[in-house]
């Protein structure tokens, strides 16, 4: 097929494979694909030999889109052989993320025709063979020691246990049948209804009694009992690799947790100036214990949080023109994050949508817990999750008619979470975060962040405790205690993620000052932020180049 945006024939070709390779994963037979030892056998020997045809393309003769299409489809492939060298796809679970959740997004599933409904069945009908791969390959990862340890897979209760329903209409999975599109006659209709009832509750609460057992009484007496990725085989190693990986560098992990150390000071001396302006007279300690506990910071229902977080993420919208020259078309809204998630669930979360999708992007806000949601963290999490962090990259993205479609819906965390925590950086300068305790808010976000550094690699690397970890990150930040204990466990299920957000914040920031600095009056920050946006996710490699050229060009 014809790739847009890829002017090199050589690069035209790779893209074609992959597109190829990639489509042949999924067929009518296999809609959810399938995820055997010999599939994964299969894409090794497939990258292998992409990897031999990306060096034989000459870089000098590339203009400046296609070598970075080049670029990121090199990273992209260097990781996915790591992926089977270090035997990750055996361990398809995370603390808020897995195989069987992956799945329930197609409950969100919108059938317009018989053709879609039919798809979504098949879908249905296919699952138990879906769920046989991911245990195989679970089941073989517990031989190896290659398996999340115990707190991890407590934590994954209600991602089970709340599609165990005694009646079809409570499953999430109905919902495609509630409304009937204009194009299905109601005899059809029925039909499709009943075939759905059938289905989920034959076949779909049934296999989610079976990973109930599957977790609670074969994957939990043979788990792990450590906590570090360096414990695992390949050790290290394996982390490095990560940390590679999440940061887009390859900057050493300890080199990452000095870095911590450092933000972590700097934040700290930050926070003891606010509480010198409120005039509070005791410790940061007990400054974060009335955070966490006076209730004028707290509010009472559901409703109420939401409300309070769409005020916010309007007043941001009015604010964006003075520092973004392009906005994109699709809108977003506030939700709350879905009940089967929400209880091991963080603050907050962007959910996306596709740019030809019938529902605009999604801010989702935690409304379980009211006790855990403090108001003076709420601007920092819309900056973060809504404008101008995620929905703005991420809808940005979809609409870059230069660049070929890989790159339209590509994700590297260093950039996507570094620009987001940058947002929260650049709220100050948009006029937020007026009030103190939501100043303090802020730099709880930050240190969150900064803790992260030390936290990950004092995990994996360093034989930390989880508790050890709860108490670092208790003690630095006004985060609930609710909300320490599920970060905590997410770092120990995701080595390395955490650390890319304060990593690329770090960077965005730094090229910011280079271009101010070089640049002086010329300097404009709406064409700044054009700039780092105007070429999708890319590696901080790749963006400091960009930066470095937007330096030349405005000179």
């Amino acid at each position: 097929m014809a790739q847009f945006g890829v002017k090199d024939p050589g690069l035209k070709k790779v893209i074609n494979k992959i597109d190829s390779f990639s489509k042949a994963v999924y067929s009518d037979s296999f809609p959810l694909g399938r995820f055997r030892q010999s599939d994964y056998e299969r894409s090794y020997s497939f990258r292998k030999g992409l990897e031999i045809e990306m060096k034989s393309i000459d870089k000098k003769t590339l203009d400046t889109n296609d070598l970075i299409s080049l670029s990121l489809l090199e990273f992209e492939n260097k990781d996915r052989l790591a992926d089977y060298d270090f035997k990750h796809y055996l361990n398809p679970l995370l603390s808020d993320d897995g195989f069987h959740i992956t799945f329930v997004g197609e409950s969100g599933t919108v059938i317009n025709n018989g053709k879609e409904a039919e798809q979504y069945l098949k879908k249905l009908q296919v699952f138990p063979m879906y769920v046989d791969d991911h245990l195989t390959l679970i089941r073989e990862g517990l031989k190896l020691g290659i398996s999340q340890p115990p707190v991890v897979i407590e934590g994954l209760r209600s991602t089970y246990e709340g599609h165990i329903v005694d009646s079809v209409e409570k499953s999430m999975f109905y919902r495609p049948f509630i409304k009937k599109p204009l194009s299905i006659s109601e005899q059809d209709w029925v039909k499709y209804q009943q075939r759905g009832r059938q289905m989920i509750w034959s076949i779909i609460v049934p296999q989610y009694v079976r990973l109930k057992k599957f977790f609670e009484e074969e994957y939990l007496p043979k788990t792990r009992r450590t906590l570090g990725a360096t414990e695992m085989p390949g050790g290290q190693n394996l982390y490095q690799q990560r940390v590679d990986f999440f940061t887009t560098t390859q900057m050493p992990y300890e080199e990452v947790y000095q870095i911590g150390l450092k933000e972590v000071a700097r934040i700290e001396t930050e926070m003891q100036e606010v509480m010198k302006e409120v005039k509070f007279t005791g410790g940061l300690k007990a400054f974060i214990a009335m955070l966490r506990t006076d209730p004028k910071f707290y509010l009472n229902t559901p409703e109420a949080l939401l409300k309070e977080a769409s005020y916010i993420a309007k007043r941001i919208d009015w604010v964006l023109p003075k520092y973004f020259g392009k906005l994109p078309r699709q809108p977003y809204g506030v939700q709350p994050v879905p009940a089967f998630l929400a209880p091991g669930y963080t603050a907050g979360r962007y959910s996306g949508a596709p740019i030809s999708s019938t529902h605009a992007g999604e801010y989702w806000v935690n409304t379980t817990s009211l006790s855990s949601r403090p108001l003076y963290a709420l601007e920092s999490l819309t900056l973060h999750e809504a404008v101008p962090g995620h929905h703005l990259q991420a809808a940005l993205t979809q609409e870059l008619q230069h660049v070929p479609a890989f790159r339209r819906n590509y994700y590297l965390s260093a950039y996507g979470e570094g620009w987001a925590l940058y947002s929260e950086y650049l709220g100050t300068e948009m006029g937020f975060f007026q009030d103190p305790y939501s100043r303090f808010g802020r730099l709880t976000y930050d240190m969150w962040r900064a803790c992260r550094l030390v936290i990950d690699v004092g995990i994996h690397a360093k034989g930390w405790t989880r508790e050890q970890a709860v108490e670092y990150l208790a003690d630095r930040t006004a985060l609930s205690i609710h909300e320490v204990n599920t970060e905590v466990v997410r770092y120990i299920a995701w080595p390395g993620q955490a650390i890319s957000y304060k990593i690329g914040e770090l960077k965005i920031r730094e090229l910011r000052k280079k271009a101010e600095t070089s640049l002086g009056p010329k300097f404009d920050i709406r064409a700044f932020h054009d700039m780092v946006l105007s070429q999708g996710t890319v590696t901080l490699a790749i963006l400091e180049q960009m930066t470095n050229a937007f330096i030349a060009a405005n000179k």
